[in-house]
């Protein structure tokens, strides 16, 4: 959003949110149906019903808009998986949970979430280097879940035979695999899919030799 446009004072409106939104939302729908490179203002205008000018009140430009197109996936993510991974009792529940909201949030965000990855793939800084696709984001999302298995070890719920790190790449590389195949495949069984996961993993992360 531009600064100095009149617009910092109102940007908690509600009327000034659910215009963001309605743009973000167009522009998910024209990149998941032409791609990034194609993904114009104008045509995220005349999806959403409004000019091109109503964008630039909004938003700086088309890489402030796709910014916002990542980072409102993140938030909705966040409102999600955090929950249920709270809600959770103990690291091996909680590292299940991780699992399975994440597959969930998948499931009903397919369209979001196919936008968002052409976006992370395409959107670079005036540095020329990757917005999103970074190492250090990467360490981010990665953190929550490193630490739960971390947790898991300490308190003896997990086996200590697994490297925490290798752990959460894996599990991060499952997760987001099951994203492209649901944006690719109709009938993908997500239920199925996330069941089977985390039965997988399950096993994976106890102690050599418990059976329980």
């Amino acid at each position: 959003m531009r600064s100095g446009n009149g617009l910092d004072g109102q940007r908690g409106s509600f009327i000034e949110q659910a215009r963001r939104r309605q743009i973000i939302g167009a522009a998910v729908e024209v990149i998941s149906e032409v791609g990034y490179g194609s993904a114009s203002l104008a045509r995220i205008a005349e999806r959403a019903g409004i000019s091109k000018g109503v964008i630039s009140y909004h938003f700086a430009g088309k890489d402030d808009l796709m910014e916002q197109v990542v980072i409102q996936l993140y938030v909705m993510g966040a409102e999600q998986i955090g929950p249920a991974v709270a809600a959770a009792d103990g690291a091996r529940d909680m590292l299940l949970a991780y699992i399975g909201s994440n597959l969930d949030f998948i499931a009903a965000n397919t369209k979001h979430i196919a936008a968002l990855t052409d976006v992370v793939l395409n959107l670079r800084g005036a540095d020329g280097k990757h917005r999103f696709a970074t190492a250090e984001g990467e360490q981010e999302i990665m953190a929550p879940l490193i630490e739960i298995m971390c947790a898991g070890q300490d308190s003896g719920e997990f086996g200590d035979e697994f490297d925490p790190v290798s752990m959460a790449k894996t599990i991060r590389d499952v997760i987001d695999g099951a994203a492209g195949r649901a944006t690719r495949e109709r009938d993908f069984d997500m239920d199925g899919y996330s069941a089977h996961v985390r039965r997988v993993i399950d096993v994976a992360t106890r102690k050599v030799g418990n059976d329980d």
